[in-house]
């Protein structure tokens, strides 16, 4: 340990450290300034983002001993009590969404205000270091253009000042000063330990885990390792009601690269010390099936199903012709794994709290983006009624359907729970991609006809869609697929189908339309074909067959929108 002064926002502070602490661990743990966000841990991401001595820095690069002396500005140095113009230009123009990367943006966008005001491309070139997920970062070009050299400070943004006038959003103001708070940033309490998961390394395999004693002994700050047998209701979670297929701890079989096989709780400092390979695990490697080809002919890989077709969806409607003198388009289409890769890794804190009745309930403090659906899951893992458990939504630094599956809550549950002392756990990014859901994987067949007209006549859709190891919305996406995969055009005879599939693959999950997307790949690229063929432009093609308020689709639904895709178009 070591003694560091930083100047922080014009105020000078003492940090007693380890020279190769980062700075932005110093900034949060020690100086509690939890503007400064961190997604990676890597420099990858911008997210910590930090003016040392007027440069931009990634906080979680700089060693605090590099720091020593140094003048560094945070978000929370931008404003005072009132917003900056900065600032204040993020809220009014929207720049600020999921808000895990505003304040890294802000302070990036610091560095490039001057006179002449700065031009597009600086802009660009002063936020290059700092990712997005959410906005397309063109609203926060243009609140940064807004400004020009101005730096006077801002209005506090409030209610919209009538009908019709932009409404500020109601968190804006939180997450331009970086106060929100996301999971990373509550604070846990001093008698807090922490927890970290141990995961397969194998896609397939069994395993044993060995007796811990041992371990226990050797690392005196290791509390407990939490195993299968340890979990008091049900070792499993999943989206719908009548199954729950995944387990919270694999028990002696692990079915994808990544899965949770047992957890270490203890005090931050002694996980940090220990490696996985101290834990007595005995690994039987299996033949692993990750193509979904190959998992059709293959056993049950999903222990709750007898075969490797998770669920089917189906739309039917009319017959697709096939005479001859017709257009036809027609194609196969791969898409892979997307990783949502959002700046935000899973982080939350339980704590279990002793009731005046007798009756003790749990409290999780959790980035998620179903809140109700966790506290269901939770309760039934730890074998409780639900009204014995309170989520505590912290801001979602990103989630795109990601954060809808289970990650930390029955973990930290189940070990706050079982020690009765408050338990916290944030994943690293590369735990995160390891662990969490992804885009699913889809092998797809379509063929279009139409007549020579340029008007479509039907579509025929086949797609298989690899659902990992465990279900998760693996049924939402084989049911949405077939009603979406025409697009939006009046087809009057559709035969399509979708079928969800098993494999070793990590659990895919919900990911920004549900298997629409990919199935849209398929859909645009035949128009696309169908109007070459036909010499017709494709946006003509494409308005020609759109849907339009008042039409029928292929599932029998009407378009009730006042503004159809045609009108869309038009303008």
């Amino acid at each position: 340990m070591s003694r560091f002064r930083l100047q922080v926002n014009g105020e000078q502070h003492v940090v007693d450290a380890h020279p190769l602490t980062r700075l932005s661990e110093a900034l949060r743990q020690n100086l509690e300034m939890t503007g400064t966000k961190v997604g990676c841990d890597a420099g990858d991401c911008g997210a910590c983002t930090v003016l040392l001595d007027g440069a931009q820095v990634c906080a979680c690069l700089v060693p605090i001993a590099h720091a020593d002396g140094s003048q560094i500005v945070t978000v929370e140095g931008l404003g005072g009590d009132e917003l900056s113009a900065l600032q204040a230009a993020f809220a009014e123009h929207g720049a600020a969404q999921c808000g895990i990367c505003t304040p890294g943006m802000l302070i990036a966008a610091s560095t490039v205000l001057k006179d002449p005001p700065p031009t597009e491309a600086e802009v660009l070139d002063a936020l290059g270091g700092v990712l997005c997920r959410c906005t397309g970062y063109r609203k926060i070009v243009q609140a940064v253009m807004s400004l020009g050299h101005r730096k006077a400070p801002g209005t506090n943004p409030g209610a919209s000042s009538g009908v019709g006038a932009r409404a500020i959003g109601i968190d804006a103001q939180a997450k331009v000063t970086g106060s929100a708070c996301f999971g990373a940033d509550v604070p846990p309490p001093a008698d807090a330990l922490a927890l970290r998961v141990v995961r397969s390394p194998h896609a397939s395999a069994t395993f044993e885990l060995g007796d811990c004693s041992g371990l226990l002994e050797r690392h005196t700050g290791l509390v407990r390792v939490l195993r299968a047998a340890d979990i008091p209701g049900c070792n499993g979670f999943g989206i719908y009601p009548d199954y729950k297929d995944q387990p919270v701890l694999a028990d002696g079989i692990a079915r994808y690269r990544g899965e949770a096989v047992c957890a270490l709780v203890g005090t931050p400092e002694t996980l940090d010390t220990i490696l996985d390979e101290e834990v007595p695990l005995r690994w039987l490697p299996q033949a692993e099936v990750l193509g979904m080809e190959d998992a059709l002919d293959a056993a049950p890989i999903n222990p709750v199903f007898d075969t490797n077709i998770l669920t089917e969806g189906v739309v039917c409607t009319g017959t697709v012709p096939n005479e001859d003198g017709l257009a036809q388009a027609s194609g196969n289409f791969t898409t892979a794994f997307v990783e949502h890769a959002y700046i935000e890794p899973e982080a939350g804190l339980a704590r279990r709290i002793a009731g005046t009745d007798g009756i003790d309930r749990i409290e999780i403090a959790v980035s998620t983006q179903s809140p109700y659906m966790d506290r269901d899951e939770v309760a039934n893992v730890l074998g409780i009624e639900p009204t014995r458990v309170r989520i505590r939504p912290t801001a979602c630094g990103g989630g795109f359907g990601g954060k809808l599956d289970q990650s930390v809550q029955p973990l930290v549950a189940l070990a706050a729970w079982l020690v009765d002392r408050p338990v916290r756990c944030v994943y690293k990014r590369s735990e995160s991609m390891a662990s969490s859901t992804k885009r699913h994987p889809a092998n797809m067949q379509g063929r279009a006809l139409a007549d020579r007209n340029g008007r479509l006549l039907g579509f025929e859709f086949r797609g298989d869609f690899n659902t990992g190891a465990y279900a998760s919305w693996g049924p939402t996406v084989a049911g949405r697929v077939p009603v979406h995969c025409m697009g939006p055009y009046r087809v009057p005879n559709v035969d399509a189908r979708a079928r969800a599939i098993f494999t070793n693959g990590p659990p895919s999950g919900a990911f920004r339309g549900f298997g629409v997307p990919q199935a849209a790949i398929v859909h645009e690229s035949l128009v696309d074909e169908l109007a070459s063929e036909l010499g017709i432009d494709p946006l003509v093609f494409r308005k020609r067959n759109a849907l339009r308020a008042g039409d029928t689709t292929a599932t029998g639904q009407v378009i009730r929108s006042s503004v159809g895709l045609a009108e869309c178009l038009e303008q």
